[in-house]
């Protein structure tokens, strides 16, 4: 296409799934482009034009090029090629209309000359229209979206990952490591609700309210899962259960959490200034945190450091999310990476949810799904006891057996019978089904007041 030897991206010839919404340019109109923005570059350079907003300066530069040279543009020309002008001017190109779509979760470029590529909620990877043909014109999107985090991709260091203002997760390569890849992923503004992940059948209202209940009482989680599974969401949608008074330490490599506790303090690894986890967990002991996040495990520095917080006991809960696809699997490369089995005893639940594909007349889709919640006994050898189970012929998360040391340490924390904890389980899984329509705001103050209302029926004391 004649943009890889002028704008260095644009429209692709051929029919795409998703459109983004920019016109295929003749090389004249390339041309006419790149010297509106290069005269508006200019004047920024020389302070001319100050006083006018960006649209106003470029519309005002191509109408004076058109009027000088004697161009006449025709029918909606002059709007496209505004629209082309404010994106190679700013060095977004074509990715605006992509970001500003709420319906997409993931934006890839997969090459230099290739198509890019949407992942549309409901409906999966869709194929788009724009490309990025030219090397400079990838490292200038790259670096024009982290500019503002102090971040460069560069030849001596060809590999990027960060989160951007908005939230979203970046990562980028270039060669050596890949033939210059970009991955957006987008985050929900709102996150979810455990009410809303209970509407979406990710997880049963039986399980959530257990899981509140083992929140309030200082159980130490991991969220297992595969790719794109939903394990931030989840361990994100747990924390509106943790009082909001709490002060609670998150520890990551990119910043990806995203919990509604005001006293919040957030510590990034670096591995440019030979910052791990490890240093930041050892930190944190001199920081009284109510609760310790260690972001995503992945390596083995990770997992001690994940160890290491479990053991210390500095915290009321600590948590992380993990790739595995099950528990079992979850505690094989635990082990792996060197964790001892004493150590694991310090967990008290594994949640697994999974991102499945589902096969409907034909047609693909994906769906996530809790499909194991299981509980380490405190004592003896390392084992798992399994709560809750997937169920694929019904399709639902189902109760497989009743807790037992989970449920002892909700008794002790709640003063509850045996008796007491069902009717408390029952109670708080009405009550989560009558607040699933609320916004995250919403649903985390009504949680509180659910906290802080009248005795219920059914603790040892008449509650």
């Amino acid at each position: 296409m004649g943009a890889s030897n002028k704008l260095g991206w644009g429209v692709l010839p051929g029919a795409a799934e998703y459109k983004t919404g920019f016109v295929r340019l003749s090389v004249e109109e390339e041309t006419l482009v790149l010297r509106v923005c290069e005269e508006f570059s200019e004047g920024q350079k020389s302070g001319n034009g100050q006083d006018a907003g960006q649209a106003d300066a470029l519309s005002s530069i191509l109408d004076s090029m058109c009027e000088e040279e004697g161009i006449e543009l025709e029918g909606d020309q002059h709007e496209y090629l505004l629209k082309y002008c404010i994106a190679h001017s700013e060095g977004t190109m074509f990715l605006p209309p992509l970001l500003s779509d709420d319906s997409i979760e993931e934006i890839a470029i997969i090459g230099l000359g290739l198509p890019s590529y949407v992942y549309v909620r409901k409906k999966g990877w869709k194929k788009t229209d724009g490309a990025i043909t030219h090397p400079d014109s990838f490292i200038h999107l790259v670096n024009g979206l982290s500019r503002s985090l102090g971040r460069r991709i560069t030849l001596q260091s060809p590999r990027l990952n960060a989160i951007l203002p908005s939230g979203y997760r970046l990562h980028a390569s270039m060669p050596p490591i890949s033939n210059h890849e970009l991955t957006i992923r987008r985050f929900r503004a709102n996150p979810f609700t455990p009410s809303e992940l209970c509407e979406l059948s990710t997880i049963s209202y039986e399980a959530a309210a257990l899981l509140w209940l083992a929140m309030q009482s200082d159980a130490s989680m991991l969220v297992c899962g595969n790719t794109a599974s939903g394990k931030t969401s989840t361990l994100n949608a747990l924390f509106s259960f943790v009082p909001q008074s709490e002060r609670v330490l998150i520890t990551e490599e990119t910043p990806e959490i995203r919990i509604p506790h005001p006293h919040q303090i957030r510590l990034l690894s670096n591995t440019e200034l030979g910052i791990g986890m490890q240093e930041l967990v050892s930190d944190s002991l001199r920081m009284r945190p109510d609760r310790v996040i260690v972001g995503e495990v992945r390596t083995r520095e990770e997992a001690q450091a994940l160890a290491q917080t479990l053991l210390s006991g500095q915290a009321r809960g600590s948590y992380a999310t993990f790739h595995a696809q099950s528990a079992q699997e979850a505690l094989a490369r635990l082990r792996s990476f060197g964790v001892l089995d004493d150590d694991l005893l310090s967990l008290s639940l594994i949640i697994v949810q999974r991102r499945i594909s589902k096969y409907e007349k034909g047609v693909h889709r994906e769906i996530r799904r809790v499909t194991e919640i299981c509980e380490i006994p405190k004592a003896g050898s390392l084992s798992l006891r399994t709560l809750f189970s997937f169920d694929h012929e019904k399709g639902a998360l189902c109760r497989h057996a009743p807790p037992m040391f989970v449920s002892e340490s909700i008794c002790q924390t709640f003063d509850l019978t045996e008796d007491g904890l069902k009717k408390e389980l029952s109670a708080r899984a009405r009550f989560l089904k009558s607040i699933s329509r609320q916004n995250f705001g919403k649903f985390c103050s009504s949680i509180s007041e659910y906290g802080a209302g009248a005795p219920r029926p059914g603790g040892k004391h008449g509650r």
